[in-house]
């Protein structure tokens, strides 16, 4: 698909016009969410494959790929999202049942871990990559620290919030544009809160 958006992009610009667009175009990737709490948590095979930290890997191993897909398709600028505190989302805490409905540690922890190997292999493709220049939008510190101090917030941004959590959760099996809109639109706003507010202190 993205090809075919790239022939046509050619065909309407130019061949040297569209070059430039793709290699000044900010390219949005997340990944894990759905991964973890729609596959490997759901889907019991996927958990006698896999222990977590090979599972871990096995996402890793496609992020690479695609990225180096998408280079090789003329791409210079990712941003990567891996995963926010996915064990407090509102449906793993409704099913928490034998944690008191707090938020699931086990899974907190498991996208911490992941996190920290999706910035290791954010280095490794900036080192190996020739003008390449791939960020880590780490949103995992933001969003938490909304969950745990939300009266630092103000009655707005726990709106925002929840409307980031319904966005995501509710619409991600059926239209991917949504959660695309939601990590765009939402997470920006939520961290330009946390900014605000760490300057007040």
């Amino acid at each position: 698909m993205y090809k075919e958006y790239q022939g046509k992009l050619k065909s309407h610009v130019g061949e040297e016009k569209a070059k430039e667009i793709i290699r000044e175009a900010l390219y949005l990737m997340s990944l894990g969410t759905n991964d973890f709490l729609e596959n490997y948590y759901l889907i019991p095979n996927r958990r006698s494959q896999y222990s977590v930290t090979q599972y871990q890997d096995f996402l890793l191993g496609i992020a690479d790929n695609f990225v180096r897909g998408l280079y090789a398709l003329g791409a210079r600028k990712l941003s990567i999202t891996g995963l926010i505190p996915v064990g407090c989302l509102p449906l793993e805490r409704t099913a928490n049942f034998k944690g008191g409905h707090a938020c699931n540690k086990e899974y907190n922890d498991v996208a911490l871990s992941f996190n920290a190997k999706l910035d290791n292999l954010i280095a490794k493709l900036n080192k190996e990559l020739p003008e390449i220049k791939v960020v880590s939008a780490n949103a995992y510190s933001i969003v938490n620290d909304i969950i745990t101090r939300p009266s630092a917030y103000g009655m707005c941004y726990l709106l925002l919030l929840s409307l980031f959590f319904y966005i995501l959760y509710a619409y991600e099996d059926d239209d991917d544009d949504y959660g695309v809109f939601c990590y765009v639109f939402f997470l920006p706003l939520i961290a330009n809160a946390s900014h605000k507010q760490n300057k007040i202190k």
